[in-house]
């Protein structure tokens, strides 16, 4: 037969333990019931409330207000556009005013396109001869702004003239 010496302190402290164990236990439960109950009882019934009210608010509208309505998103799309325009038009006002001081004088272009991301120029030239043409290309290998650029496509045109395609790769520089 053994007899078991335990300490006074001991025995309260294993009760203690117990005590606030079984409290932590029961707050656990208590907020993953309130967490169920708010995530899948009254958030549900909320949605589907506002949902009714929803179709209520839209079985009331008039004609014109639905016509308004589609309006409006054609048009938020159409401003959805110009804003991308918008937001590049710094980059090719600097292209557009470096661009005016490499440009041959007796080359026109035309078909201009810019891709902002890619910083790319894309145009079609016209000359009345290929002397400017040569002319141009010396031009741009001069300019420190511009880091590649081809001249492609060059062809006679029906009416005299050259015709060629040019496209231009400009530095980050420049739009700083």
């Amino acid at each position: 037969m053994a007899i078991e010496l335990k300490e006074k302190g001991e025995e309260q402290q294993s009760i203690t333990r117990n005590i606030v164990f079984a409290i932590s236990l029961l707050i656990f439960i208590a907020s993953a019931l309130g967490y169920v109950f708010l995530k899948y009882v009254f958030i549900v019934n909320n949605e589907t409330k506002i949902l009714e009210l929803n179709q209520q608010f839209s079985s009331q509208k008039s004609e014109t207000i639905k016509l308004m309505e589609t309006e409006a998103y054609n048009v938020e799309g159409l401003v959805g556009d110009y804003k991308i325009l918008f937001d590049s038009r710094v980059l090719t006002s600097r292209f557009f005013s470096n661009f005016e001081q490499w440009a041959h004088p007796q080359i026109y272009y035309s078909d201009f396109s810019f891709d902002s991301d890619k910083k790319t120029a894309t145009m079609k030239g016209y000359t009345s001869y290929f002397g400017p043409i040569i002319q141009q290309i010396e031009i741009f290998k001069n300019q420190t702004l511009i880091e590649n650029y081809s001249v492609s496509n060059v062809k006679l045109a029906e009416a005299g003239g050259v015709n060629f395609d040019l496209s231009i790769i400009v530095k980050s520089e420049l739009f700083k």
